[in-house]
């Protein structure tokens, strides 16, 4: 398994995941940002519960690309089972803002989930091109994962340039 992490960066700049704090127009609170959401990812890619859990705010919610609604302790229970797994994932920012104790961070990814993944079961363990949204919110100076929103593109819609 080959997790791939890519960030976006001002139009046309591409940087890996150790670019993210180099020579940007991004802010430095933003580019932590960034950086944090392509952690979140890795954990997701390695089912890394405790990980999860320390990020996760008690209030996440997340709006599934299996088209459901999940509670932090719906999420976590199925990052367990196996219920979500990755063959492969990679990640591409596209675009972060911050508003006082809140930031959003929006881009694409490709996910392969594993054959049993509940995904999986639906779609097959093909990579799947989705848009997502992540929402942190800062508590006590620390950013915690609040809120996430992932659809999966469909097929023909994905070959449009």
């Amino acid at each position: 398994m080959q997790f791939k992490s890519v960030l976006v960066i001002g139009a046309g700049l591409f940087l890996p995941l150790a670019g993210v704090g180099a020579q940007t127009s991004r802010t430095a609170e933003e580019a932590a940002l960034a950086k944090l959401d392509l952690s979140q990812k890795e954990m997701v890619a390695r089912a890394d519960d405790q990980g999860l859990t320390a990020l996760s705010a008690p209030e996440l919610t997340i709006n599934a690309p299996t088209g459901r609604v999940l509670s932090r302790d719906q999420f976590l229970a199925m990052m367990r089972d196996g219920r979500i797994g990755a063959e492969d994932f990679e990640r591409t920012v596209e675009s972060i803002s911050i508003s006082g104790h809140v930031g959003v961070v929006m881009g694409s990814e490709v996910f392969t989930p594993t054959a049993q993944s509940e995904l999986g079961r639906i779609y097959g363990a093909v990579p799947l091109r989705r848009r997502y949204t992540n929402i942190y919110q800062r508590n006590h100076g620390r950013w915690l994962w609040f809120a996430r929103h992932a659809n999966v593109v469909p097929r023909k819609a994905a070959s449009i340039p």
